[in-house]
């Protein structure tokens, strides 16, 4: 079943996509703890929850050819685009050969740790490796027949991936198996039809969700160092975990109370090109506001509502290009089926 069927997924996608790149501007302290609170786990449990009940039932070469391939293409494609991003910045500070070298080292690589030889600068590129890894990590466990085992394994899987933190693998392995969590409890709800339970609830559910997000928001708040999971972060887990968990069932309460909306789709549609590209965007956007009169001193201390306002910009112009590129790509085939 496609995401399309589903449009509270489309809305939570929408919702995780803006919040990704607000999340790589200089917003307040706060602002960031509660925005890194369940971003990035709220991505990977729904894309475990898109995964068919049957996705893990096949072998690993059809499994290989339908779920990761077109990831390894869209990083490859994505990888390209940065290492002429960098080359052409870094002009006057490396030789194109030495530039070349280590870009496509660093893509074969797949790290986008600070710490590791290879990273990813200026692309973040570390979401694709990762749920790639992820994937191909939650497809082993999944080979595992009894439920009790493979829970335990995956609890193995994860708690390793935190304490790997700052090993700058390879194919953002230790990513992967904080991803790999998320992914299969995502896919365990879609089997148990949580989903289904969800939209049944009641009157009772709009005040689940306010509270949920208040509680929610508050524990993340208070949790001094966010749950990143690219670097392992988790802070306090009293904190961070309960946070994770009522940030999202709030925003999926509310959102499977929601109409379905195009902007929505649109923009669930362009997070993967959204995703890789917006920090390319960002000087860009700045030299722009300088031009309309924006002061130095706001750009220098990125003030919220500029970080809000570049997120938004970002987002609805890459969501526009994307939707219309669809669009125009397929005029031709109409006129072709008109004339037929």
């Amino acid at each position: 079943m496609s995401y399309s069927r589903y449009p509270w997924v489309d809305h939570l996608k929408a919702l995780g996509i803006f919040l990704v790149v607000a999340g790589h501007t200089a917003l307040p302290p706060a602002q960031h703890r509660w925005i890194y609170g369940f971003h990035m786990p709220l991505f990977f449990l729904l894309s475990g929850f898109l995964l068919t009940p049957g996705a893990f039932a096949v072998p690993l070469r059809t499994f290989f050819q339908r779920r990761i391939w077109k990831l390894v293409k869209f990083y490859g494609w994505f990888g390209l685009l940065g290492t002429a991003a960098y080359c052409y910045v870094f002009k006057q500070e490396q030789p194109l050969t030495v530039a070349l070298s280590g870009r496509l080292y660093s893509l074969l690589y797949a790290s986008a740790s600070h710490d590791s030889p290879a990273d990813l600068y200026p692309l973040v590129l570390w979401f694709f490796p990762g749920l790639i890894s992820g994937l191909l990590i939650t497809f082993a466990v999944w080979q595992i027949q009894r439920p009790w085992a493979r829970a335990l394994s995956m609890a193995a899987v994860v708690t390793g991936g935190f304490l790997m933190v700052g090993w700058a693998l390879p194919w953002e392995l230790e990513s992967g198996c904080l991803a790999a969590g998320c992914l299969a409890i995502g896919h365990w709800a879609r089997v148990a039809a949580w989903d289904e339970r969800l939209q049944q609830a009641g009157r009772l559910a709009l005040l689940a969700a306010i509270a949920a997000l208040l509680l929610g928001s508050w524990s993340a708040i208070l949790n001094i160092h966010c749950l990143d999971l690219r670097i392992g972060s988790l802070g306090n887990p009293l904190l961070a975990l309960p946070a994770c968990g009522l940030l999202i069932l709030a925003w999926t309460l509310v959102s499977m109370r929601l109409p379905a909306w195009r902007v929505s789709e649109a923009m669930a549609a362009a997070s993967i090109v959204i995703f890789p590209t917006h920090m390319l965007l960002f000087p860009y956007l700045d030299r722009v506001a300088l031009k309309l009169g924006v002061p130095v001193y706001v750009l220098a201390a990125n003030s919220a509502w500029y970080g809000w306002g570049k997120a938004t910009v970002i987002v609805a112009a890459t969501t526009l290009a994307h939707a219309y590129y669809p669009r125009k790509k397929s005029k031709p085939q109409m006129h072709a089926d008109a004339h037929r």
